[in-house]
């Protein structure tokens, strides 16, 4: 299992990452990228030049519990070697989970079929440095029950165009949300969105609508017409990057069907 196309070894990692500083994943002329750590540090240890594809590309900003990426290597190498060796390369902010030998046919992005995001809500009159680049922060209450009840409008195959930075010509502004919980905890409200795939900055968006709807008294409702208008301008602002992580990726089979490090 593994080997394909010129008997190349594709290897899947399960990575985590604090995005704070740096210029979001993807490869640029200018800036720190988290894609150009991950390659620099896979070519120490193979010594090959090697090019990654992740589940998803993260903006500048947001973290991830559950990235996954994919890429093949001409030799192979023992899976809790990865590991550790790259762990030994990358900064700090970076980290590699566990370590997948999977078949020619899995790619991080297109054989997912799921994918899970959080989003962090530090709600308190005073800031502290515990939830900084970690949460959102507001200094003023919102309840649980409010932002559930807004959400429960979104679950399902729905037009997001209000709810989106980007419009794609290519696969449209529909998408079927999965399910959103919201969990409560002292300070802190957890949001858990999942759905086959969002749009760019999609449950920003939404996260940032919920609080301006709260903030303006509007019935929960209102969800509704901001979803009917399909115009970006009838939603609210954007919620900041840092208090949303990419927590999982689910694939069928699992990763778990592969054999790993750990």
């Amino acid at each position: 299992m593994g080997r394909g196309k010129g008997s190349l070894s594709r290897y899947a990692l399960l990575v985590q990452y604090d995005g704070t500083l740096f210029n979001g994943w993807q490869l640029q002329d200018k800036g720190r990228t988290i894609q150009d750590e991950f390659e620099k540090a896979i070519a120490v240890i193979s010594r090959e030049s090697v090019r990654i594809t992740a589940s998803g590309r993260t903006d500048a900003g947001v973290h991830a519990l559950g990235q996954v990426i994919h890429f093949d290597l001409k030799d192979e190498i023992p899976l809790k070697k990865i590991c550790l060796s790259i762990n030994g390369i990358l900064p700090k902010e970076l980290s590699v989970r566990n370590a997948y030998k999977v078949g020619y046919d899995f790619h991080s992005r297109f054989s997912a079929i799921q994918r899970e995001y959080i989003y962090l809500i530090y709600r308190y009159p005073l800031r502290t440095p515990f939830m900084q680049n970690k949460a959102m922060w507001i200094n003023h209450p919102i309840e649980a029950d409010y932002i559930r009840e807004v959400t429960s409008y979104l679950v399902g195959q729905k037009d997001f165009a209000s709810f989106c930075k980007k419009i794609s010509k290519e696969y449209g502004t529909e998408r079927k949300i999965e399910s959103i919980d919201v969990i409560e905890h002292d300070d802190l409200i957890k949001i858990r969105f999942r759905a086959n795939a969002f749009l760019h900055n999609m449950i920003r968006i939404i996260v940032g609508t919920t609080i301006q709807m709260y903030r303006e008294n509007r019935d929960p409702v209102y969800i509704k017409k901001i979803l009917d208008e399909k115009d970006r301008t009838a939603g609210g602002f954007t919620a900041p990057p840092c208090g949303l992580y990419l927590n999982k990726v689910i694939y069928n089979p699992s990763l778990n069907f592969y054999e790993s490090a750990f």
